[in-house]
């Protein structure tokens, strides 16, 4: 099963890593990088310290695709209040 899954494994980590390289905020990308470590680690079962690596990594891009979407959502609430105001009461 390791030897089927991990070239593709790796693709898709090579394709997420060119993603996020060109889109650094992109947070759906960090996102599915979590789930490829994730995958990548249940392959690797017979080598603790590897899997426990990836598991680690997987951790880390949830905490990147969360502050991503964090400062995503605080710049549409900026952009919500730049709408047209009054200075002057009627």
């Amino acid at each position: 099963m390791r030897e089927k899954n991990s070239p593709t494994i790796q693709e898709g980590i090579d394709n997420l890593n060119k993603a996020i390289s060109l889109r650094p905020d992109y947070d759906d990308a960090m996102a599915y990088m979590n789930l490829m470590y994730r995958e990548r680690a249940d392959v690797e079962c017979e080598d603790e310290a590897a899997r426990s690596d990836d598991l680690k990594t997987a951790d880390s891009w949830v905490d990147k695709a969360m502050q991503a979407k964090q400062v995503r959502a605080a710049k549409e609430a900026q952009k919500a209040q730049g709408g047209i105001t009054t200075d002057q009461s009627k």
